[in-house]
């Protein structure tokens, strides 16, 4: 059994086609900084044949089991489908920052959130999505300033982001 600090790996590379092989290198990372890489759940193949609804209960209630064991969690918000990160993604980390668990993110898209939604500004300089007409955060963040504001400044690459959680679970 480990001793190292487990990490919840948040993010989308299970959709990744190379998915097993890149989680691997994750964890790989994290074992070369002393932390213990954790994946998210995976049904085995017998699960495999369960109803979607089943699966899908499955599959959430077994990352939440994960999270829950786990001393942190290391958060890709790199935009997923679109100019944001994971919904997924996002829900795992406000579910462990609500468990006072550490969350580190890492971003491989540096621009501002703002920058990446089409958009245009009205009279009063407020800036509106040109696809839905809602309004558009202008803070400057890669994303969203829920899991973007927080105490820990948003990482540039996995490698950062690992870093600062052996930083994080070293201590003061």
């Amino acid at each position: 059994m480990s001793t190292q600090p487990k990490v919840y790996l948040a993010g989308p590379a299970v959709f990744h086609p190379a998915a097993k092989a890149l989680l691997e290198y994750l964890i790989e990372v994290c074992a070369a900084h002393g932390l213990d890489g954790i994946r998210p759940f995976e049904p085995d193949p017998a699960q495999a044949e369960l109803p979607p609804a089943e699966r899908a209960a499955l599959i959430r209630q077994g990352n939440i089991d994960r999270i829950r064991g786990c001393d942190m969690v290391i958060a890709c918000i790199s935009p997923f489908r679109g100019p944001g990160a994971c919904p997924g993604t996002t829900w795992e980390m406000g579910y462990a920052e609500a468990l006072g668990k550490p969350v580190v993110a890492w971003c491989e898209e540096t621009t501002p959130y703002i920058a990446r939604v089409p958009h245009d500004r009205d009279d009063d300089g407020r800036v509106f999505c040109l696809q839905h007409g809602m309004q558009v955060e202008d803070f400057g963040l890669s994303d969203n300033l829920m899991f973007t504001a927080g105490g820990v400044a948003v990482q540039p690459d996995f490698e950062a982001a690992v870093r600062l959680a052996r930083k994080l679970a070293d201590g003061p």
